[in-house]
């Protein structure tokens, strides 16, 4: 596929969800509402697990460990908040994708539907959540005696950065799994290991200098230092414009390689659901 194609597939894939916003809106309230409304206990569903592994980790980091405070003195119950919740939004983005084809297997055999808007329901129902959190990271930043910035607008920033990433990646997963019934479960796996191998409830400054530069490589370390930079550190995004550059080359090839994947495979979709 040559690069004037890719670019005109995003064009069309873009206006694509300017011509079916209403659908798009309805679908996701729809999911919203199968995921979370549909249970006795309902909407906190959403907001009790995320906060039951953040009080655990809490507890046994502060009482278990007497692990205080973490870099320039910062109190590490808010550090560790700000660095897990973006970490919560990327992995639901993309272990909550993963079987939304075989979900919403009705609409791709809707011919007039394009199915690469699946995976993207799937997203923006959990930004609905993420949304909510960034508001919980603002509270406990007031309540540890930070003031309102300037700089937290960036926020926003890195939230769109999470879903570009994942939207790849959720393309590039849905579409393989529904021929490869084991992804899922490699997925689960490769999560853990990226929980662990991100500097999310550790610093990375702990380690030498050389070492960090291997974990720039990892682009969740981008999005969960950058929740970091953006409420406690406050530093911009273009101050280490190295990293930045490097990110969007990664996030832009796994977006590119998603919907390569996604676009070859879909004329095979209605086959196996």
């Amino acid at each position: 596929m040559r690069i004037s194609d890719a670019l005109r597939g995003f064009c069309f894939f873009f206006l694509d969800l300017w011509q079916n916003r209403s659908v798009i809106v309805q679908l996701t309230k729809r999911d919203f509402q199968n995921k979370y409304l549909g249970s006795y206990l309902g909407l906190p569903w959403a907001f009790v697990k995320p906060l039951a592994v953040i009080v655990v980790m809490w507890f046994a980091f502060t009482y278990g460990l007497k692990v205080g405070r973490v870099d320039e003195n910062v109190p590490f119950a808010m550090w560790l908040m700000v660095g897990i919740i973006p970490w919560f939004y990327v992995s639901e983005n993309v272990t909550g994708s993963i079987h939304s084809l075989q979900e919403y297997a009705f609409l791709i055999k809707n011919i007039s539907f394009r199915a690469s808007i699946i995976p993207l329901i799937k997203i923006l129902t959990n930004s609905v959540i993420h949304l909510f959190f960034i508001l919980v990271i603002v509270v406990i930043c007031l309540a540890y005696g930070y003031t309102f910035s300037i700089y937290w607008i960036q926020v926003f920033y890195y939230m769109a950065c999470s879903i570009v990433l994942t939207l790849g990646m959720s393309w590039f997963f849905s579409a393989l799994q529904l021929f490869v019934r084991d992804i899922g479960h490699l997925l689960e796996v490769a999560v853990q290991l990226f929980f662990w191998g991100t500097p999310i409830i550790w610093s990375y400054r702990m380690l030498p200098e050389k070492y960090v530069i291997f974990l720039k490589l990892n682009p969740v370390f981008y999005l969960v230092e950058g929740y970091r930079n953006t409420f406690i550190y406050k530093v911009w995004f273009f101050e280490d414009w190295r990293t930045s550059v490097y990110f969007w080359c990664v996030m832009t090839g796994v977006l590119i390689a998603g919907a390569l994947v996604f676009k070859k495979l879909k004329p095979h979709f209605a086959d196996v659901l």
